[in-house]
């Protein structure tokens, strides 16, 4: 860990990559897709506009779907054995099994955020907190209640939480999006080491070791560890990817196209 918190501050090289994509197969979406998102084995999960889930399989096979009440504002299927939702309006927060039937559910504790804007899951019982009041990021303990990490952002990198849209926790780092500027890195101290600009990008995810989003009809890889980065072509007109181990998915809010794909 240590080693990857001082080789990520360094600059990326770039490099390009035209990996041949074959397309398996397409499918149409039932409703206009919001956000989408992959877990470790390597499911799908498509969030609408109705606040509908849809889990696929990798090949486009509907394998299950949930109705949330509202749209969350955070889903994050994690290692998909214990999904992860969030709603903003609610302030509430629950965990699912697999079959999407709730694990538990929980009321962010005001004691920990005036306005919470966004949390994410931190291992098992914490969680991340960007809070809009001040613009703070706090790493709480839900179990025993205690605040492990509260750094205030400067106004250089977060000036207003509400810019932001998605946040996770990867490898011990946090990544917060902001889709005017691209994504804040910080470290499990909460300090911020690192800015990748990708102005319009509309999601991330991570494969491995490497960071990867849509930019444009450019699909970037940047490696964690190395600070390296490849990025390949695709097609245009989609507005977010994602990979697994042999399979490349390109979505439009009503479609998704599925092609096999060997990592750049």
């Amino acid at each position: 860990m240590k080693s990857a918190i001082l080789i990520i501050i360094a600059l990326a090289g770039i490099s390009y990559a035209s990996n041949a994509q074959e397309k398996i197969t397409s499918v149409t979406l039932t409703d206009s897709m919001t956000t989408t998102a992959i877990d470790r084995p390597g499911d799908v999960y498509i969030v609408t506009r109705s606040g509908q889930i849809q889990k696929l399989s990798t090949d486009g096979k509907l394998l299950l779907s949930f109705k949330a009440d509202t749209v969350p504002t955070l889903f994050d299927p994690r290692d998909g054995a214990r999904l992860f939702i969030y709603f903003r309006e609610s302030q509430l927060y629950r965990f699912m099994n697999p079959s999407f039937n709730p694990l538990s559910t929980f009321e962010v504790d005001p004691a920990f955020a005036i306005q919470p804007w966004l949390i994410c899951p931190s291992g098992e019982y914490k969680l991340w907190i960007l809070d809009q009041a001040d613009n703070s990021l706090k790493k709480v303990d839900i179990q025993t209640g205690r605040v492990e990490v509260e750094v205030v952002v400067g106004p250089d990198i977060l000036d207003d939480a509400s810019n932001f849209t998605a946040m996770r926790e990867y490898q011990g780092f946090v990544f917060l999006l902001n889709p005017t500027r691209g994504i804040e890195i910080f470290n499990p101290l909460g300090i911020h080491i690192r800015s990748i600009e990708a102005p319009g990008i509309r999601n991330f995810n991570f494969l491995g070791e490497d960071l990867y989003y849509l930019k444009d009809d450019v699909l970037v890889f940047f490696n964690l560890f190395s600070a390296t980065t490849l990025q390949q072509t695709v097609g245009k007109g989609y507005e977010q990817a994602l990979v697994s181990e042999d399979r490349l998915m390109l979505f439009t809010p009503l479609r998704v196209d599925i092609f096999s794909f060997t990592h750049p």
